[in-house]
């Protein structure tokens, strides 16, 4: 019998038994017993048969369980194990056992963590009504805006330089080491550009001050975020967030203003207190606290910090027409906006799962490519439809609270925000998967166009926002149906 003797592979099910029913087992006494034919031999096995990518797991096999050249050729008639083994090989189908599906590496990223981060960006928004009769002078509105931008984009960095140390060593201490530093850094940051702004503005104390604060809770904020203490977060943000609320309620008290700033301020040094006891190292020092790659890699990371909260920032202090006053559309958008990065965050996950899943169970590359793409098409539609869900509830609030009288006027500048929004989330999934310069480079380009063309108003913000998003989806669906991509 030779392997090329054309015998057809035969199913498990059509293994014969050999005549005296023996297989390859332990007898009483040490010596193992052996099949008398080919089919007993590949029903005995069979499962090594089934899953062999090549004739030699097959032979390798059997010289384990003792079978060799010789007993190939008394017992079966074969030159030598290998010959027997090829034989075995064509007999039977090949049919591989499905591998353990690899765990989740996002299991700890349920859908509530997403969702406070969502709340954490959005709820801090209640203190800027209750602190604008307490910010007068030249210069304030400028000085907030310094200072939101200073502290989104080094806030970007610190959170890149935690996940990215956490992820590559799975070492909280070298982590909380790093966000120290970054922390410190980043406040060094906010302060050097407010202090530069009070000398060309001459914005008052009080608008550095609050400036400096709002810094320091969003530094304080993203490194509590980065380590997994969202719960401690929410007990810094309750004095300020609670009685700024119960403050508007009241209709802004002159009698009250004093309290006001005392419990405003307590949210951004109980925020920056807990960061710096979080990031306390725990053990012994370990690794090299200034990784240059990574410490060069926050560049895009700020950089994208910067350009995104632009965006978002620009329009309210055009104004509608591009020359100032109060845009009330983006200041409507800019609420829900925050609050629906909790569903960017929770939409970017199911993607990432449902395309893991997609690599597992698909053999063909351009099925994998199509339905990735379906996918991603499915997470925008998914956030979007939260983002409007959270834009409609905002707009109901305000409209039934008397903060704003609702007119259709408002209508293009929210759907400007839309597609920023869908935007914004095509690229930091971009980013989650490694594509960091393209989706800079895009909003910077955009932020400029608004900033250039302002004097149209909300019209330029609704072109530039439709652009940004087509050429970001664009280069999003090039790029991310590649499998390559989601290799990690």
């Amino acid at each position: 019998m030779s392997a090329g003797n054309g015998h057809e592979p035969l199913s498990r099910s059509q293994l014969a038994d050999p005549p005296d029913g023996q297989r390859l087992i332990a007898s009483a006494n040490g010596h193992q017993r052996v099949p008398r034919t080919v089919a007993a031999l590949c029903e005995q096995f069979a499962a090594v048969c089934e899953s062999a990518v090549d004739p030699l797991e097959i032979a390798s096999a059997l010289e384990f369980e003792g079978l060799g050249d010789q007993a190939a050729k008394r017992r079966y008639g074969y030159p030598d194990v290998f010959a027997l083994a090829q034989d075995m090989y064509f007999r039977v189908q090949r049919n591989p056992a499905e591998p353990d599906a690899p765990p989740d590496p996002w299991q700890g990223n349920g859908r509530l963590r997403p969702l406070l981060h969502g709340v954490l960006y959005a709820v801090p928004g209640v203190c800027f009504p209750a602190a604008v009769g307490l910010l007068i002078g030249p210069g304030v509105e400028i000085a907030l805006i310094v200072a939101l931008l200073a502290a989104w984009s080094t806030g970007q960095g610190l959170a890149y330089l935690g996940y990215i140390r956490l992820g590559r060593t799975m070492d909280t201490d070298q982590a909380r080491r790093v966000l120290r530093v970054a922390l410190a850094a980043g406040l060094a940051v906010v302060a050097a550009a407010l202090a530069v702004t009070g000398l060309v503005v001459h914005a008052p104390p009080s608008a550095l001050l609050f400036g400096f604060g709002e810094g320091m809770y969003m530094l304080g904020a993203g490194t509590l975020m980065v380590l997994g203490g969202e719960a401690w977060l929410m007990v810094a943000l309750a004095p300020g967030v609670l009685y700024s609320a119960a403050f508007l309620a009241l209709g802004r008290p002159a009698d009250l203003q004093h309290i006001a700033w005392g419990t405003m301020a307590t949210t951004p040094l109980l925020a920056l207190a807990l960061a710096a006891i979080f990031t306390q190292r725990t053990g012994p020092a370990t690794g090299t606290l200034f990784d240059r790659a990574e410490w060069l890699g926050t560049l895009p990371a700020v950089g994208f910090g910067l350009v995104a909260a632009g965006l978002l920032i620009f329009p309210v202090a055009a104004g509608p027409h591009g020359h100032g006053g109060i845009n009330v559309g983006a200041l409507l958008a800019g609420l829900p906006l925050s609050l629906s990065m909790g569903a960017a965050e929770v939409s970017l996950l199911w993607y990432r799962r449902r395309t893991q899943r997609l690599m597992q169970t698909t053999r063909d590359i351009r099925r994998f490519g199509l339905g990735a793409r379906l996918i991603l098409v499915a997470a925008v539609l998914q956030y979007m439809a939260a983002a409007a869900a959270l834009t409609v509830a905002a707009v109901e609030i305000a409209r039934k609270t008397g903060l704003v009288h609702w007119s259709p006027a408002y209508l293009p500048q929210l759907a400007a925000y839309g597609a920023l929004g869908a935007a914004m989330f095509l690229a930091l999934t971009l980013q989650a998967l490694g594509s960091r310069i393209f989706p800079l480079a895009a909003c910077a380009v955009a932020l400029a166009l608004e900033i250039v063309f302002r004097d149209h108003g909300v019209a330029t913000q609704i072109v530039v926002c439709t652009e940004l998003l087509v050429v970001v989806g664009g280069f999003a669906l090039i790029v991310l149906g590649r499998a390559v991509r989601h290799a990690s």
